[in-house]
């Protein structure tokens, strides 16, 4: 049996975005979606990247920090659902995907 010690991933994103324009991230379906504010109510999904074919696009899908400040979301492939941390409360997005 091997044990790793560490496992190490870069990815260098080149991107048209800038950084402080974006508030936090997930990955889903290997694709980068870059949340515009983390603590406005009212904010965007500005920014995706697919590390597959390194296309880069400004959905524009509108996203609700429901309780004012979103710390962290995670992605879960088998349930579908994005999973968040919104000022001291687990949240949970129902996701659908379309094909571009």
């Amino acid at each position: 049996m091997t044990v790793f010690e560490s496992v190490h991933f870069s990815l260098f994103v080149f991107c048209t975005e800038p950084m402080s324009s974006m508030g936090n991230a997930f990955v889903a379906c290997g694709v980068i979606y870059c949340i515009d504010d983390c603590n406005d109510r009212s904010t965007t999904i500005n920014f995706a990247y697919d590390t597959k074919t390194g296309r880069q696009w400004n959905p524009n899908i509108q996203f609700t920090n429901q309780y004012g400040y979103n710390g962290m979301v995670d992605y879960n492939p088998r349930e579908k659902v994005l999973y968040a941390w919104n000022n001291k409360r687990q949240v949970t997005y129902s996701l659908t995907f379309e094909e571009h």
